[in-house]
């Protein structure tokens, strides 16, 4: 804590810390926030102490890396980095993240704006052009959609490594019911692949990070890079390398590797600027962004909100997923989320409509320390976040399951 401390009084001086010891009721009040629907642009003495309590939270916890952004009316007004990207090298706005499943929704705006430009459609068979060969004898792979894909209704399980044959199947019919997979956006990957004729990574690129202006963004393993990363580490302090996992060296990622549905790394700047063109709806327009934030698969017990624990915001009128995001809908205002969690990653992005506030939390930390952080950094940025409730669950569920009988 001494550390964190130097560290902000270096940046901030004597002056300022005077100044947090002496904040008022004012202060108070716009840390608080304002009404649902919208996120407070942290000012003066109010930055400053939202700068410290988070950190104070980072510390208690061991958050190895922070990276927390607050958009208000579509644009980046604060920022702020706590903790080291690597060891002698601390958190700045420079400093990638690896999004985990956020990467879901770059992968999907690029396949929105693949439809925009009339190359794909959301409706067409994706069995013209790929057909995974696992599943090349099952007569429901005619049936799967770009838009199955996206909303989470392919019937595939998360990842085929899950089953105990290792292979893709259907666990259910398509477009039926929601079930969450990272493998159904991996085939939709596929296929705009085998349709445009290009790597899902140059579509990417060409369709979203370059016109975006994501510049320390990348969608595939790109080892020149990864010391910009900020450094996954166990709860023990390894370090098994920026594409690795603690199972062993049979489960490192190698260069030019990519996934539609994981491991992107990305600023929080650079992220901001993404969804602030999501908000604009650039490159498709308001007729798909209508489609695209509105509620296609019913997540059953996976709903974000549950009312009855929703203490600080109102329960949404529907909820669900739509194409890449969550989807919560209120009177008079829209919630599109998205959230990130691996072994040594947590991370969540939503934003409000109509008011274009949002909000972007990266934390790199073995997970279960990351889970005792999120909570109380939500509450600080956002106290009425429709988030809270989910994340405490979360924690609660992993307290519960550590518990001995």
């Amino acid at each position: 804590m001494k550390q964190l401390e130097w560290r902000f009084t270096r940046r901030h001086g004597l002056g300022a810390m005077a100044a947090l010891a002496l904040t008022g009721c004012a202060t108070t009040r716009q840390l608080s926030g304002p009404p649902f629907g919208e996120v407070a642009a942290p000012r003066g003495s109010a930055a400053l102490l939202l700068e410290r309590r988070l950190g104070e939270i980072v510390a208690e916890q061991n958050v190895v890396t922070a990276g927390v952004g607050v958009i208000k009316h579509g644009k980046l007004v604060w920022s702020a980095y706590f903790g080291a990207q690597s060891p002698g090298v601390p958190a700045s706005a420079a400093t990638r993240f690896n999004a985990a499943s956020i990467t879901k929704t770059v992968a999907a705006e690029t396949i929105l704006r693949l439809v925009g430009q009339g190359r794909l459609s959301l409706d067409e068979s994706m069995a013209k052009y790929w057909v995974d060969p696992d599943i090349a004898g099952d007569p429901r792979r005619f049936d799967l959609t770009p838009r199955i894909a996206l909303t989470h209704k392919t019937g595939f399980a998360n990842w085929r490594f899950f089953r105990r044959d290792g292979k893709l199947a259907f666990e259910r019919a398509p477009g039926v019911s929601y079930g969450y997979s990272g493998e159904g956006f991996q085939y939709l990957a596929r296929f705009a692949e085998k349709k445009l004729g290009k790597p899902f990574p140059q579509l990417v690129d060409e369709t979203v990070l370059k016109p975006v202006g994501m510049a320390h963004t990348d969608f595939t393993v790109r080892a020149e890079n990864a010391e910009k990363i900020a450094r996954p580490i166990d709860e023990g302090g390894v370090f098994y390398g920026y594409f690795c996992r603690p199972e062993g060296k049979a489960f490192c990622r190698k260069q030019g590797d990519w996934s539609a549905a994981a491991d992107m790394t990305t600023t929080v700047q650079d992220y901001a600027a993404f969804l602030v063109a999501v908000m604009d709806a650039d490159g498709y327009g308001p007729a798909i962004a209508s489609d695209r934030d509105r509620v296609q698969s019913d997540k059953g017990s996976e709903r974000v909100v549950h009312c009855e624990d929703a203490a600080k915001s109102p329960c949404p009128v529907e909820q669900g997923y739509g194409l890449g995001f969550n989807v919560l809908k209120y009177d008079g205002v829209t919630v599109l989320e998205h959230g990130g969690a691996d072994w040594a990653q947590l991370a969540v992005a939503y934003f409000y409509k109509p008011s274009r506030d949002g909000v972007i939390i990266f934390l790199n930390a073995p997970n279960r320390r990351a889970l005792e952080a999120m909570p109380g950094m939500l509450a600080l940025v956002d106290p009425t976040s429709p988030l809270l409730g989910e994340y405490s669950r979360w924690l609660e569920r992993a307290k519960a399951s550590e518990v001995k009988p």
